[in-house]
């Protein structure tokens, strides 16, 4: 990794790469796609080198997450890139696979399950949702009472998969239900491995909302350039001017805050506010260029409203107000003693 980092590698090297290999996506399987994103080495962007990735920071990570949600792809990257770098050393081998495309996995970022130790096994029993396209994968990553995860075979025992629900239609959220399921204990996550897992997927999903935003940016100002009403641009309107000036405005809020929460000296603060930046920001941006777009932003060959159901999808899946009001229960408490201290 440091000899890559040495050598002058920088996260905007593998922008293009990603850029072609989502587009070289479109029309392949879920399977497929994972065979021409492993050959393209992009899903073991931040996995250790000793299960065949790379080893880079997050960082590199950032701009791989941005180009797939810009090309909307369908595969489940976020979860891959996480999954390839947080499988323990006991699942050295399902993290080897995962990074060469071999085998599928996503996981299910709301709720948990109960987790029962029966001698060197432990059942799980529990539900939990907002899992992407786990119907087509072979694991699932489920959160395990507060801070721990359990990895499970999609045909484990007692697992079921419920029928796809959420507005993404590209990339389906399943939910999981699991009656009794029996996994080894070298299926588990450490304690303390989901509250790291998330801290992460919060940049990274800020990075996908940033690359969605970017996108309707670019789709409203091309539109607004050559559609033409009363014979006169629709970028001729002040109003309209305005408005995107803003947008463009947001976009680099959103850069920005992620640059900051991926700094050496960054914390879980920093993270959040990467993530409510472009939960806000992306927002705007992409309702704001579905607006521009009229009843046109809303058919399939304009993907306006699909980059909206994502945003959406992604803010609901990082429980953004949750993240919002702990945010500022932590400050509140923060600030609390200083202010008592100074009266």
């Amino acid at each position: 990794m440091m000899d890559l980092i040495e050598q002058g590698l920088q996260p905007a090297d593998f922008a293009s790469t990603a850029a072609r290999a989502v587009s070289a996506c479109a029309g392949l399987s879920l399977r497929e796609q994972a065979a021409r994103l492993a050959g393209d080495g992009l899903l073991g962007v931040i996995a250790h080198d000793h299960v065949g990735g790379l080893g880079l920071p997050l960082s590199f990570a950032v701009p791989v997450v941005a180009a797939a949600n810009a090309g909307l792809l369908g595969f489940p990257l976020m979860e891959t890139l996480l999954l390839s770098r947080a499988l323990r050393p006991s699942m050295r081998r399902i993290a080897e696979d995962v990074v060469s495309g071999e085998k599928l996995a996503t996981i299910a970022w709301q709720s948990a399950v109960v987790l029962e130790r029966q001698g060197d096994a432990v059942v799980l029993n529990g539900a939990v949702a907002r899992a992407p396209v786990a119907a087509e994968v072979d694991y699932v990553l489920v959160r395990v009472g507060d801070s721990a995860a359990a990895l499970i075979p999609v045909g484990a025992e007692g697992a079921r998969i419920e029928p796809a629900t959420g507005l993404d239609l590209t990339v389906p959220e399943h939910g999981l239900r699991l009656e009794n399921v029996r996994i080894s204990g070298d299926d588990l996550l450490a304690e303390g491995g989901w509250p790291a897992l998330c801290a992460d997927a919060g940049v990274l999903r800020a990075a996908a909302i940033l690359g969605s935003a970017e996108t309707c940016l670019d789709l409203a100002q091309a539109h607004a350039s050559t559609r033409r009403q009363f014979g006169r641009a629709l970028s001729s309107n002040q109003a309209i001017r305005h408005a995107m000036a803003r947008h463009k405005l947001g976009l680099e809020s959103m850069r920005h805050a992620i640059t900051r929460a991926l700094g050496t000296e960054a914390g879980a603060r920093e993270r959040d506010v990467a993530f409510l930046a472009a939960s806000n920001h992306g927002t705007a941006i992409s309702e704001g260029a579905l607006q521009i777009h009229g009843g046109m932003g809303f058919t399939w060959d304009v993907p306006v409203h699909r980059h909206v159901r994502r945003i959406r999808t992604l803010q609901a899946q990082g429980d953004a107000s949750g993240v919002m009001a702990a945010l500022g229960q932590r400050t509140i408490a923060e600030i609390a003693p200083a202010a008592e201290a100074a009266a």
